[in-house]
């Protein structure tokens, strides 16, 4: 996976724009899984803190990694204006090392991160490395586009689309998106631009590039079987309801093996 980390003003939008949606449906399913499964909890990709923030304010034991300094230094900021102390690393998915295990451990941001098998096979061995025996791995992901949706030219959206926030401080941050997607290869290729505004002026620009892929429900489940995995479940993002044709975004939840396997 090549690191293309998010930097200072994507960060800034990013937790501007979490802060006006409400993410309790969300969040309730995360507490959820942590309340069956036990904790200490890890979140793969914590970035500013859109759930691990308020898991620490239900009193759950979360722990973080990310490789974008930006979006921790937001993370860590946070949690010091509302009392939490917060465990953070700055880590890569692909080869973390923490010196304890865990219960649970989330990705919550997406399997869409990865486009190489070789990536998703790194990433499982280092959670099963870090899981308790019956620990919970709960992923996510966006199924793959059909080609009737894909549009003409290969790209879901067809065109640039943006949008803008306001912030304190007659702050104003405007972004402008596009997103290009191979209907072949199930990889997307996105531009994101992001404009700072302080009282009508231009003070800052910020470009990030990303590669991601989506995924098929079979290619998800067998990442986790391959992996070494049992009881995989695959749902409607953030239910119980089993994907339908309607579905969008899935979550896989799955169990290191309670007993250590004899090889």
């Amino acid at each position: 996976m090549e690191h293309k980390e998010y930097k200072k003003l994507h960060a800034e939008w990013y937790e501007l724009v979490a802060a006006g949606i409400d993410h309790s449906k969300e969040i309730d399913f995360w507490a959820k899984c942590i309340k069956e499964s036990g904790e200490p909890v890890l979140e793969l990709g914590s970035g500013t803190g859109r759930v691990l923030v308020p898991l620490l304010e239900r009193g759950f034991e979360i722990v973080g990694i990310d490789t974008s300094k930006d979006m921790m230094d937001r993370c860590l900021a946070i949690c010091k204006t509302k009392g939490l102390q917060a465990e953070l690393h700055e880590q890569s998915m692909l080869e973390f090392d923490l010196p304890r295990k865990f219960s649970s451990i989330f990705l919550t941001d997406g399997l869409g991160l990865f486009t190489s098998d070789q990536d998703i096979r790194a990433t499982f061995e280092r959670v099963m490395a870090h899981l308790k025996l019956g620990g919970l791995f709960v992923f996510y992901f966006e199924l793959v586009i059909s080609k009737g949706n894909a549009g003409t030219t290969g790209n879901k959206w067809g065109s640039w689309n943006g949008d803008w926030v306001k912030g304190p401080d007659d702050v104003v941050i405007a972004w402008r998106h596009r997103q290009k997607y191979d209907p072949n290869t199930h990889i997307w290729n996105s531009l994101f631009t992001i404009e700072k505004f302080i009282g009508g002026t231009l003070i800052e620009t910020e470009a990030n590039e990303r590669v991601g892929r989506y995924f098929t429900v079979d290619e998800a489940m067998n990442y986790a079987n391959s992996a070494g995995f049992e009881d995989i479940k695959a749902t409607d993002s953030f239910t119980e309801d089993p994907p339908s044709n309607a579905s969008k975004e899935i979550i896989v939840r799955c169990k290191k093996p309670a007993k250590k396997l004899d090889y």
